[in-house]
């Protein structure tokens, strides 16, 4: 190789390279060998005032897998975040990183990422490498100087399955998954060690009537990472419901996540399970439900607390009323026609509550309210069953400021918005909608019946300036007032899945 200058040479060879230790800012150059754009970043040792936000307890990239990570600047000033990727070893996990807001086909190869985000902005971060195995798995974590927060959204290629993965921010002494195995359904876990030290995480199973019947323990390494199918790592789940618990361990940090799969056809399809917290709050809302038509809403609800508790289950209208629903119970097979839900759950049980009705029947959507005297908790899972498609709401305990959904309109995929009151007074909701530079695009207010719900799609229905763009819609709460938002991702084939409200 013939070097002709300090910035190009001919010919075939070796260069080398030495970058001296970096003590001030973020630096940056591009190669170009060949005719490909090579970037090269070196992010500084340290970043003042840079505090631990959260963590994804699962990504996947390269084989069949990409994942796509958001994050949204919360504040009205710039912040810094540093994004760091670890293999299952707790070592830095290095991927190729492109940045679909940028022109440049280039990709980053890196372990961590230090970005600057404006005010109200968005960053939107993809993996990419080789689609050839083997897969490249781990987990991740956010550290910034200020109020940013995100999401992963992993993508399997075959089939074009979705499931996003929310930041885990909370620091509980113990997370529980509701587990289904029943009729070919399959719980994958995904485990992280937050700490820098080795440690041990208790296991505990359950059965759906809260018997304990298995216990366990996973070691993991300093910032390490595992993942598994349930039924393999603990076979005593087999072909049941219930709840596997793990526990935190003394002055350690860990977070959880499980991953829900069901054969459809050749491939199958994707949605995550949220973690309960232990000692979470108890109660909450749905943000939207859907029956008929094609739809199937399954409530699940765990009872996280060690005494019993009741639970009192309402489904409501658009316009805050009632709704009766035609309900199941899957574990006893009892059916009925209600609009409200009487059940007392023994410590650590797990209650499934189906509506559901033909292609042919009426859809009857709505939100769904919550209460109990202990600690309840849950999530519902959406299901569309001429395609099998599945997402999973969480169940809504925050009283947030306000709640921010990220939108992708680009490439024919669209996002769905729903909304509802969980008031006897009606909410007068102010809309703030920003690209993802932070600009703001738009404003409006959205009247809502007390305990009312409301339900679109950007960009068609309401907010044509969204349409083929990227940004964030943002829902303020009313004074007086709570609400809850949700976001459903729909690309193009058609493979939805729900999009994590940030509070604010």
């Amino acid at each position: 190789m013939t070097v002709t200058s300090a910035a190009i040479g001919t010919g075939n060879g070796t260069l080398s390279y030495q970058v001296s230790s970096n003590a001030g800012g973020a630096r940056s150059d591009t190669f170009t060998i060949a005719g490909f754009s090579y970037a090269v970043e070196q992010q500084p040792a340290a970043l003042a005032n840079l505090n631990f936000v959260g963590s994804m307890p699962h990504i996947a990239a390269e084989e069949n897998w990409t994942t796509t990570f958001t994050f949204v600047n919360k504040g009205s000033v710039p912040f810094t975040g540093r994004f760091s990727l670890f293999a299952d070893t707790g070592d830095s996990l290095t991927l190729p990183l492109k940045f679909p807001q940028t022109s440049s086909a280039s990709s980053l190869l890196a372990g961590a990422l230090d970005r600057t985000l404006s005010a109200n902005a968005s960053l939107i971060v993809n993996t990419a490498g080789a689609q050839t195995p083997p897969v490249q798995v781990g987990s991740a974590q956010l550290a910034a100087t200020g109020a940013i927060d995100g999401f992963a959204i992993f993508h399997l290629i075959p089939g074009a399955q979705e499931a996003v993965v929310p930041l885990e921010t909370r620091n509980a002494r113990s997370y529980l998954l509701a587990y289904d195995n029943i009729g070919g359904v399959v719980l994958g876990v995904a485990l992280q060690n937050i700490s820098t030290q080795p440690t041990n995480i208790p296991v505990l199973i359950r059965d759906d009537s809260g018997a304990e019947i298995g216990t366990g323990t996973l070691s993991l390494p300093g910032s390490g990472h595992t993942s598994f199918v349930l039924s393999n790592q603990f076979p005593v789940t087999a072909n049941l419901r219930g709840t596997v618990e793990f526990d935190t361990p003394s002055a350690g940090q860990i977070s959880v996540l499980g991953i829900r799969t069901t054969q459809l056809g050749t491939t199958t399809t994707l949605t995550t399970i949220p973690a309960l917290s232990g000692a979470g709050a108890s109660g909450g809302s749905i943000a939207h439900l859907a029956s008929g038509n094609g739809w199937t809403t399954t409530f699940v609800l765990v009872n996280t607390g060690t005494s019993p508790a009741h639970s009192h289950l309402k489904f409501l209208s658009d316009s805050g009323n009632l709704l009766s629903l035609p309900i199941s119970f899957p574990q006893t097979g009892a059916v009925s026609n209600a609009s409200t839900v009487d059940q007392t759950l023994t410590a650590g049980a797990t209650l499934l509550i189906e509506s559901t009705g033909a292609v042919t029947d009426p859809l009857l959507i709505g939100s769904a309210q919550l209460t109990s005297d202990g600690n309840v908790g849950g999530f519902v899972i959406f299901r569309y069953n001429p395609n099998g498609q599945e997402a999973v709401v969480p169940l809504e305990s925050r009283q947030a400021n306000s709640y921010i959904v990220a939108y992708d309109n680009t490439a024919g995929t669209a996002t769905g918005i729903a909304l509802n009151s969980v008031s006897s007074q009606q909410a007068n909701i102010a809309v703030i909608i920003r690209d993802d530079n932070g600009a703001q695009i738009g404003s409006d207010s959205l009247a809502l019946a007390p305990n009312g719900h409301y339900a679109f799609t950007m960009g068609t229905d309401r907010y044509a300036q969204t349409a083929g763009i990227r940004g964030t819609i943002e829902f303020v709460t009313p004074p007086g007032g709570q609400v809850g938002a949700l976001g459903i991702r729909i690309p193009i084939a058609h493979t939805f899945t729900t999009l994590p409200a940030l509070a604010k």
